[in-house]
């Protein structure tokens, strides 16, 4: 028996291969061969992540092309089943299968694929493969918000975070609730077990700061989309140096900046000679891209640890920052960019994934200068002023805290894979 399995991100190698899930596959499923399909299938540093026994690894190229794309985006937007149903056999049947891939398949044969970002077109020729040959396919949701934007890869099955991704997956995508498990995610393990907690002093002054004064972490989100591409992401740090000589509670505070994948460190590169700013990104491998280390998820778990405040303007450390009982402010406003702050937060981040923290008030959402220092002072100097709203979030988002999630994946998949066996 052959389990097919898509890795097309450097998140998804964290997941599946840094924090266990493939070697919980191979112990779950001691008679399947697991072959790996991904872009970094000839580069060495990925390669020497696979485990020995019964793994194979191929090629799997990010599509840049794909004919019925408009077919694809139109069943994107649909919530109706039985219209997503009719799309999904129209792709089937409009799709050009790569002959590199065809010969994968028929090189194995797989009887079960699982797609490790569904979210992205990057797994889409494999999936559509899979389902014109009658293979099973299961997703594993990567981030909070994917269910909401859809899936470009439509797999049968898929493994959300918590209780919010999954009335999305029902009421957004037309999954039925056989079809959506509760898994959490495999990323946040660290984040509930202390092994991977350093001393808060020895950490800080591992960053060369002083841990005696307030530690303030920016983290970036990037730019996602063409039209933001001209969008500023330093002015926060410039406002923020501003408060911390202005305001007397803030006097002394150090900023670290932590840089989002899509967000581009030349941009920031004046500041590597301020004294109190240090940066914080992860590491890089070719053809897989942003690429978090064992090394780094250490780094990244103590960083959301021990940081006084997260300022962050829409990323996902607001729930991650909510797993550590983390204040966490956000800014929407941008004085030197009026428009593009409206454009890219009132019309996208606030409107998808960070709206249900809005709209509840789980976090301080900042609209000036003004309020952004307010609530800098107030997080720092209260911090349970919200932390009722970081429960809520873990509470909505997360769900398990038990630093299982890796094999609470590997479980499902395997459940099903044992009921191909025969």
């Amino acid at each position: 028996m052959n389990l097919f399995l898509t890795i097309p991100q450097g998140q998804c190698v964290r997941d599946f291969l840094t924090l266990g899930v493939v070697e919980y596959l191979q112990e779950l499923l001691p008679d399947w061969e697991i072959v790996i399909l991904s872009p970094a299938y000839n580069i060495p540093a990925f390669l020497d992540l696979i485990p020995e026994n019964r793994v194979h690894v191929r090629r799997m190229e990010i599509p840049t092309v794909i004919r019925g794309a408009r077919i694809r985006r139109m069943r994107m937007r649909q919530r109706n089943r039985r219209v997503i149903e009719w799309l999904v056999r129209l792709e089937n049947r409009r799709f050009t299968p790569p002959d590199y891939l065809m010969a994968t398949f028929q090189e194995f044969k797989p009887d079960l694929l699982v797609c490790t970002h569904p979210m992205t077109q990057f797994e889409y020729e494999p999936v559509v493969i899979a389902r014109r040959l009658g293979i099973p396919t299961m997703g594993v949701v990567k981030s909070w918000d994917n269910v909401a934007r859809g899936f470009n890869s439509r797999p049968d099955r898929i493994s959300v975070w918590g209780p919010v991704n999954y009335q999305e997956a029902l009421d957004l995508q037309g999954y039925t609730a056989d079809e959506v498990a509760i898994n959490g995610s495999p990323s946040f393990d660290p984040y509930y077990d202390d092994a991977w907690l350093l001393p808060r002093d020895e950490f800080i002054r591992s960053l060369g700061l002083d841990p005696g004064r307030p530690v303030i972490t920016y983290a970036t989100v990037g730019v996602y989309d063409q039209k933001y591409l001209g969008r500023d992401e330093t002015y926060l740090v410039d406002d923020m140096l501003r408060m911390f000589t202005d305001t007397p509670e803030l006097r002394g505070a150090q900023l670290i900046i932590r840089l989002h994948p899509l967000s581009r460190l030349e941009n920031f590169w004046s500041y590597r000679v301020h004294p109190d700013i240090v940066f914080s990104f992860a590491s890089y491998m070719p053809a897989i891209g942003w690429y978090p280390t064992r090394d780094d998820l250490v780094h990244q778990t103590n960083l959301l640890k021990h940081s006084d405040v997260i300022v962050t303007p829409g990323s996902s450390w607001a729930i991650e920052g909510a797993i550590l009982d983390t204040p966490t402010v956000v800014p929407v406003y941008s004085d030197i960019q009026p428009d593009h702050a409206k454009a890219q937060f009132d019309a996208y981040h606030l409107t998808r994934h960070f709206k249900p923290l809005a709209e509840n008030d789980w976090v301080p959402i900042c609209r000036s200068y003004q309020q952004l220092q307010d609530e800098i002072v107030d997080q720092l100097t209260q911090r349970d002023k919200y932390a009722a709203g970081r429960e809520a979030i873990v509470d909505n988002y997360v769900y398990y805290r038990d630093a299982n999630s890796a094999r609470r994946v590997a479980n499902w998949v395997a459940q099903t894979a044992k009921t191909l066996e025969g």
